[in-house]
């Protein structure tokens, strides 16, 4: 059975590994947070031309088709 010097020392490793892939985890998450709003962010500006056209065709539609 383990001495309590080695338990010790084991649950002081894994805490150093938890705190280790805790640390990287929510690196990772706050990147992929802000990789995400960039995109988002730049899907908004590609709305803008798109919302523009629509409004434009349905006008030139309803202009055609009323006379």
């Amino acid at each position: 059975m383990a001495s309590k010097k080695e338990r010790d020392a084991r649950l002081d490793q894994l805490e150093q590994d938890v705190t280790k892939w805790a640390d990287a985890e929510t690196k990772r998450l706050n990147d992929q947070l802000a990789l995400s709003k960039r995109i988002l962010e730049g899907r908004e500006v590609t709305t803008a031309p798109v919302t523009a056209v629509s409004s434009l065709l349905v006008d030139e539609i309803n202009n055609f088709l009323t006379g």
